[in-house]
Order: C-alpha cells, then structure tokens, then sequence
C-alpha cells in the first residue's frame, strides 16, 4: 500500500510510506511473522488502520509477512527509493520462480507485486506532469527545449482532444458505483441507486451529445448487477471490501492460531478483535454478495473453516456473538457455507449451549435463531448432533414454549423464537416412526401455547423459518408440523374442539382459493385426512357439506400437477367413510 502525503502546497520528494525497523526481531513460533534487523526497511504490502498490532510488509529479499508495529517506524522516501526497492524484491522472487507453476503463492504474490510496481510507475509520471511549471495553452519555446521530449508527449496526451467518445463499459459503471459506496458509506444496493438517480438528473442539464453519453451509462446501470463473466476478477479483488475483507480474515485466522490471547494475555485483545468481526458483519451486510462470495472462493472457504476454529476455541460471549452474526450473514449470501456449518460441530455444540445456558435470555435467543437457520434448509444433520439435539432437547424446548408466561414482549419473543426452533428441528424428520419432535409432544397432556401459534401462522399462511433464499424449498414447516401431530390419534388429541373446527374453516378456505398447478392443494388434503381420520371432527361435522363439495370440486379438476396424489388422498377418505363423503 503506497499512500501520497502531498498536498498541493507540498513539493517534497520525500513523499511515500514505508517502514524501518527500531530494533531487532526473531520469532520461532510463527511462519508468517518476519525476522529482522535494526533499520531493515519494508514495503507496506497491507496494513490496518489502528496500528496497534501487525502489518503485512514485503522485506528487501522478497518475502512476504507480517511484523509488529511497535518494532518499526514510518518513513517517507523518494519514489525513485520505492521503484528501486521494487525492482529488488521481484527480481529475488523471480529467481525461486517455478516456472512450471503458475498457481503457486509465489507466483501469485509475484504477479501482484508487478501490478503495483505498473501503478506505482504510472502515479510518479502523472505527479512529475502535475509539478511541471508548465501552462496548458502558452508555452513559452524557451522552456519547451528545456523539457524532456517524454514529458511533453505525455502532456499532450493530457491535454488532447479525443477524436472520438471513450467506450463506456460494465467494469467502469461497476467503478463508480463501487466509489459511491466508498465515500458515502452507502450499501452497495443503494450505491447502484444513486448512481443511476444522478445520471438522470445530469441527463437534463447537458447538451445532447453528453446525454447521449449519459444515457448509455444508465443502461448499463439498469442491467445491474453484473455477472461474474462481464466483470475482469481485478474489478472484485481490487474493490475496498474486497481488500479490506481479506485483510480482516487474515487477522481474525491470526488471532486464532495465536495462543497467548487464551492464556495470559486473555482478555487484552476482544476490543480489537470485535473491532474486526463488527466491520467484517458491516461489510457482509452491506457490500456486493459477488465480491464477499469472489473472496470466499479464492481460498476454497478455508477462511469459514478458521472461523469455525476460532468459535471452538473462544470462550468470550461477546466475541462468540459475533462471530454467529458473521455466520448467519454468510449464510445467507452462499449455500456452500450452510452446509460447511451444517457438517461441522457447531450446531452440536450450540445445542449444548442452548441447553446449559438457559438462564441467559439473550444468550438462548441468540443461539436459538442461528439453530433455526441452519436447520430451516432442511438438510440432514451429522448423528453426532443428535447425541444433543435429542428428545431431552425437544422436552426441554417444549417445556419453555407452555410453561413461559408471557409477561413481557420478553417472553413473547422467547416463545416465538423456541416454536420456529420446533418448526425448523421437525424438518429433520421425513418419517413419523422416528420423529422426536412426536416422541416429545406425545409425553404431553397439554400443548395449548404450540397448537394456537400453529394454526395462527396457517391462518396467515406464513411459514417464519423460510429466511434464506434457496432453489430448492424444503417442505412448509407450519403444514408439515401440523400434519405430523395429527397422523397419529394420541398427538391430535393435543388440539382442543375449537381448534380443530377453526383449522378446518382454514382447509375449505385454502382448497377453494389455491390453484391447481400449485403443489401446497395436497398438503392441505393431507391436513384434511388426517383431521377426519384422527379426531372426533366427524361427530360434530363443522361444515361438513361444504368441504364434501370442495372435495368433489378438485375430483372434477382435470388440470391439477399432482392430480394422482389428490385423488389418491380423497379416494382414501371416500373408502373410509362412504356414509359422510358420496
């Protein structure tokens, strides 16, 4: 990283950072920390913003890695000093080349080094140009003999009339937009935005040659976003979130490989370390999802494999939030990471929690909405997990869900989040036989607070664990929970008379308004069967004539996708029962 000190009263040579080491420094424990002498200088390769602890520098031989701040000291030197040092380091790297290798980390650092040497060299001539006390539209002849030939080309190259409109391109819409973001602090989303509002309102205030300009910009914008194949990977790699989220995995990987944080030293480095997972949440949230999932994949996600490392290895509250905050986020902008989260030990180890910790309330929802997410896709959990998530769990949850009073918007949102929680665990339970949600609601004589929330979110037909955004749907929660409760006799007496006249005015109402190329008319026929064949529905007949005729309505349907199911399913009724249903 080269950062200018000038300003335009600045006329000093002496104008670009480096580092110089103050004393000597050997460190046998890390392969990514540097050794190094008294007044051995460095190249800022990647830093961070508070200087309190590392920096990633290049040294005088080419190598790459990371030295303590507080054993080094900044120092401005001429450029013709940095090019110099440049030149020195690629031509050390460039001699352990494999040249038959040209995915090697070495190559690779190699490669980014000739890209900023390229940089570097373009800012000094475009500085040399900028200082040159030369007048755009007199120059005297005296002080043209004076100049170099080199510095006038590239000033008429400056001063130029193009013959003819630059070419407007995806990468550089996909520039500004990313700038927008970088100076206002504007969501990557809304930086699109207000670059697209801008343009309009630029359209009417210029000539027709500049609109016509200005328009092409705004239908570049209006394709937005753009595709990995239209975007050169420089424009993600190179972006501020992209930088600065590689820099923030770097040093959360490096606070979990360091051991002193969790000994002596234990509590000295959470503020910074939050500092770190706050901004890394900020920029998940709110940076482009395809320059976050660019990042994850350079290093095949093991970056989300050394969060996971570090949640199992910190103790602190505070900081293990976060990182499930960072997880939920990631969650929902890759899949790849549901199922990295879903095979490793983490769900074990936050039902462990969920269970021990159940006098922190703010403790237990945190925990309870991440084992939400990751069990709402409906993929199947590694059987370590259910040495935890058994039918204590399920007890355990079902006992706060009817024994919470619900005093307070505290207790409301407990509740809630403990029956999304059953709605999502359920889904791991494609058969009856072995469903230990079942197993747990059958030990119950009462589950007033569970029935009446189920069938409120039928009603509105909501299914409230459906968070992420996946190609393949698992099965609605709400109708599935419901239509396992009631395939079995004992589990259905859980719902009172009432309940069940109100779940059936639901059923007629969803027979007769879902269409028949939707597959959700034969989950509703499910719940239908099930009511008839394992509640006392038949003894009272609420409205009993008119769910015969929707029945009859969907036989007569030629056109429904899951025709054969629905048949089956009401023939089964009509066998059963040929006195009520004709």
């Amino acid at each position: 990283m080269i950062r200018s000190r000038l300003n335009m009263n600045d006329t000093s040579e002496c104008s670009y950072e480096m580092l110089k080491a103050l004393y000597d420094y050997e460190d046998s424990t890390s392969e990514r920390t540097l050794d190094f002498k008294t007044n051995d200088e460095f190249f800022i390769y990647r830093d961070i913003a508070d200087k309190k602890s590392w920096c990633l520098v290049i040294n005088h031989t080419g190598d790459l890695g990371y030295v303590p701040y507080n054993y080094v000291k900044t120092i401005y030197v001429k450029d013709t000093h940095v090019l110099t040092f440049l030149e020195k380091c690629l031509l050390t790297i460039q001699q352990k080349l494999d040249v038959n290798d040209n995915s090697s980390d070495q190559y690779k650092l190699y490669e980014s080094l000739l890209r900023r040497q390229k940089q570097f060299k373009q800012k000094t001539i475009t500085h040399n140009i900028l200082d040159t006390p030369v007048q755009n539209k007199t120059i005297d002849k005296c002080n043209q003999t004076e100049l170099s030939e080199q510095t006038l080309n590239e000033i008429q190259k400056i001063n130029c009339i193009p013959q003819r409109p630059k070419e407007i391109t995806i990468p550089d819409i996909y520039e500004i937009v990313q700038q927008v973001r970088n100076h206002t602090g504007l969501s990557y989303n809304f930086s699109q935005v207000a670059v697209s509002v801008m343009i309009q309102y630029l359209s009417n205030l210029v000539d027709e040659p500049a609109k016509s300009c200005l328009n092409n910009v705004r239908d570049i914008i209006d394709t937005f976003p753009p595709t990995s194949s239209t975007l050169p990977v420089e424009c993600l790699e190179n972006t501020k979130d992209g930088l600065c989220m590689q820099q923030l995995l770097a040093n959360l990987t490096a606070a979990k490989e360091d051991s002193q944080q969790r000994s002596w030293q234990i509590y000295d480095d959470h503020v910074q370390i939050e500092d770190y997972l706050i901004e890394l949440t900020s920029i998940l949230k709110n940076g482009d999802p395809m320059v976050i999932n660019h990042i994850l994949k350079i290093d095949q996600y093991t970056s989300i494999n050394n969060l996971l490392g570090y949640y199992q290895m910190e103790l602190r509250w505070v900081i293990q939030k976060r990182l499930l905050e960072i997880f939920s986020e990631l969650c929902k902008l890759n899949f790849v990471v549901v199922e990295i989260i879903i095979n490793s030990i983490l769900p074990m180890e936050l039902a462990r929690d969920f269970q021990n910790d159940k006098d922190d309330f703010n403790k237990q929802i945190v925990l309870a909405e991440f084992l939400t997410l990751i069990l709402s896709v409906g993929e199947t959990l590694p059987t370590s997990c259910f040495d935890y998530m058994n039918l204590d769990f399920v007890t355990k949850v079902l006992i706060e869900i009817e024994d919470n009073e619900l005093k307070s918007s505290n207790d409301e949102k407990k509740t809630e989040c403990l029956i999304n929680l059953l709605l999502s665990y359920n889904l791991q339970f494609p058969n009856i036989e072995s469903n230990i949600t079942l197993t747990g609601l059958a030990q119950r004589d009462n589950a007033k607070v569970l029935t009446e929330n189920l069938l409120i979110l039928l009603n509105i037909e909501k299914d409230p664990v459906q968070i992420l955004k996946l190609k393949k749907k698992p099965k609605n929660s709400v109708e599935k929970l419901l239509n396992d409760i009631l395939a079995d006799s004992k589990t259905a007496k859980l719902f009172y008379v009432n309940d069940i006249e109100v779940l059936v005015d639901i059923i007629i109402r969803q027979l007769l308004n879902i269409s028949s190329n939707e597959k959700a008319r034969t989950s509703y026929l499910e719940l239908c069967k099930n009511v008839i064949f394992n509640t006392e529905y038949l003894e009272r007949g609420h409205k009993l004539s008119d769910l015969s005729n929707c029945l009859q309505e969907i036989l007569a349907d030629d056109s429904s996708c899951t025709k054969d199911q629905d048949i089956a399913i009401i023939k089964e009724i009509y066998l059963k029962y040929p006195d009520y249903f004709k």
